[in-house]
């Protein structure tokens, strides 16, 4: 399970000497990775950057930070427990990128993806995409793909054993609502869902903190693929 509340290991300071520019502010990225190698070799890759402060195990869920690398879907009910007044965007650590590793990530509520032989570059890049950038790159990726959204929308919408009662359970949402979560689904950001539909990004924003009241969830595509899992939204090409 990605979530290691057990254990207790200390901050890790990154082992470079040099300082990182004022004007470009720190990421704390948590590694909260199952795999112990895998742990290891993101540590190896991001430890010696000045620009991340790396922390990990039980510590990182005490400690504010802005990144979160998984390499598994997290369980709902302990990060309910954890009660995180700013939970992290998640990023998925996958072993290829085809659609079915794309969907796992989706399910897991990652805002981004990357796979496990990615390079100290590539993964930095990613983690540093996933603050600046306002919607979602792995939504993205996966509308931009016919495949890859057929894919996942036919796997959400699925009946499965582990779900109890999914398809009984009323939508919450408000048309409105919908729409909006339906260009979130499609990694649009806040600036540019507002300029669709004809309001302010603040207003959209509100709508978003409203949806994640109504659907019990902690960040963006957690709400659209929880949303497309139970039928609430339209296909992903449908338009």
């Amino acid at each position: 399970m990605a979530l290691k509340v057990d254990n207790t290991q200390p901050l890790l300071i990154p082992l470079t000497q040099d300082t990182v520019s004022q004007e470009v502010p720190r990421i704390t990225v948590h590694l909260a990775i199952s795999d112990n190698d895998l742990e290891n070799a993101m540590l190896s890759l991001l430890g010696r950057n000045p620009r991340f402060s790396v922390v990990k195990g039980s510590i990182g869920y005490a400690a504010e930070s802005d990144v979160r690398l998984i390499d598994e879907c997290p369980d709902l009910n302990q990060l309910r427990n954890l009660d995180e007044q700013m939970p992290p965007k998640l990023l998925y650590i996958g072993l290829d990128d085809s659609d079915e590793s794309l969907s796992e990530a989706a399910r897991a509520g990652a805002w981004a993806f990357v796979i496990e032989g990615a390079d100290s570059s590539e993964l930095e890049d990613t983690i540093c995409a996933v603050i600046e950038t306002g919607g979602s790159p792995l939504l993205k990726t996966i509308a931009a793909s016919e495949s890859g959204s057929t894919a996942l929308l036919s796997e959400l919408s699925a009946i499965r054993d582990d779900l109890v009662e999914v398809d009984a359970e009323e939508n919450p949402l408000t048309l409105d609502e919908i729409r909006i979560l339906e260009l979130i689904a499609r990694g649009e950001p806040s600036k540019n869902i507002g300029n669709i539909v004809g309001l302010a990004e603040q207003t959209i924003k509100n709508y978003v903190v409203k949806i994640f009241t109504k659907t019990h969830t902690h960040n963006r595509a957690h709400a659209a693929a929880l949303a497309a899992q139970r039928g609430w939204l339209s296909s992903l090409d449908s338009e």
